[in-house]
């Protein structure tokens, strides 16, 4: 019986090391803001530069903002600014969505976000204002199709936010040496 536990539990094992080796980090597609929530609301924790390498920890059900690690900082990007590498090109997000990438939904919770990421920060004191706060609906952005997606099916009436261009239509990563 021990024995088929130590395997079973090997097996278990395996298989968690195999989906980590099949997990690809993500890119930022644009110099784009990594904000302290999924609105252009929240305070922004930095710039994410054009090609960084970040870990996409999931997206909203709507696919419009996601939950990202870059670095040391923590925080929430619009979706259509993160690239990864799928079948050899680089793809939006909301290209192939969050089955196809692996990705898992997430949901925002202010208080428990904020108390996990952002105690000592400076805007951490206004915290009261922003656990109260609702995101609203991205402009412009509608939830993606059921089924099978074709590319660019977001660009279609796009609206970038404000003050920023719309991601590049094939984005291609630079080779950093």
């Amino acid at each position: 019986m021990r024995r088929m536990l130590g395997i079973v539990g090997a097996i278990a094992a395996l298989g968690v090391g195999i989906g980590a080796a099949q997990a690809a980090p993500g890119y930022a597609t644009a110099n784009v803001n990594i904000r302290t929530g999924p609105d252009t609301e929240f305070p922004s924790a930095g710039v994410i530069p054009e090609g960084s390498s970040v870990d996409v920890r999931g997206c909203l059900r709507d696919e419009s903002w996601c939950d990202v690690r870059w670095g040391s900082e923590r925080g929430w990007v619009y979706s259509e600014y993160l690239a990864f590498d799928y079948r050899g090109a680089m793809t939006p997000v909301p290209d192939v969505g969050l089955a196809g990438l692996r990705l898992p939904v997430v949901v925002f919770r202010p208080g428990v976000y904020w108390q996990r990421h952002y105690v000592g920060r400076p805007w951490f004191k206004d915290r009261t204002r922003w656990y109260a706060f609702k995101p609203r609906p991205r402009p412009g952005w509608r939830a993606p199709p059921r089924g099978p997606r074709k590319p660019g099916w977001w660009r279609s009436g796009y609206q970038a936010p404000r003050g920023m261009a719309a991601p590049p239509e094939h984005w291609r990563r630079r080779d950093r040496h």
